[in-house]
């Protein structure tokens, strides 16, 4: 009986406490690992992370929002990707009209169509993500996007475009790699 009870507690443990990180969502199962980084703080003082030195990066800012964009200029744009990371200042309610405007949204965008998406823990905060394609100037893209509730009253943005039909997952998988090196300054 009472190996019963311990396989029952082993179970919940792995399964109840699993982690369901972003990367599982994707099969991101080899770490991608950047080298010669810069670390980046944005205008505002939310977040850190490191970035690929190389890469064109900017910062913006205003009262309600901090944004870092930034992508790897040295490639054509169907080998590459740009991220971008925002905090926002604001509500976020994750509930069937947040999917909903979600949905618009992305039609009303270059005409995306959702492929996968769903909610999620992400960096231990309740998170929703989806993925998207479409075609911008004639080229197909991927377009990830990730929310992730911090506060009552702010929340972040991580997106992701990927441009191109080659390399997806991969390409997936790296923006997801430097979206996990964030560090949130409290």
């Amino acid at each position: 009986m009472k190996y019963l009870q311990i396989i029952w507690i082993a179970l919940f443990i792995f399964t109840g406490c699993q982690n369901n990180d972003l990367g599982e969502q994707f099969e991101c199962n080899t770490p991608v690992h950047f080298t010669n980084t810069k670390k980046y703080k944005d205008v505002l003082g939310k977040f850190k992370i490191s970035i690929p030195k190389y890469w064109k990066t900017q910062l913006y800012y205003d009262e309600f929002q901090s944004d870092l964009y930034s992508a790897d200029t040295t490639k054509q744009l169907s080998e590459t990707y740009l991220i971008d990371i925002t905090w926002h200042q604001g509500e976020l309610n994750f509930n069937e009209e947040f999917e909903t405007n979600i949905s618009k949204d992305l039609k009303n965008k270059g005409l995306l169509k959702q492929v996968k998406s769903g909610f999620i823990k992400f960096k231990k905060h309740d998170s929703y993500y989806n993925l998207s394609t479409g075609k911008s100037s004639d080229l197909a893209y991927h377009y990830l996007q990730v929310y992730l509730k911090y506060k009552p009253d702010e929340y972040y943005t991580f997106t992701s475009k990927i441009y191109g039909d080659k390399l997806i997952d991969e390409r997936v998988c790296a923006s997801i790699s430097i979206f996990n090196n964030i560090k949130f300054i409290k």
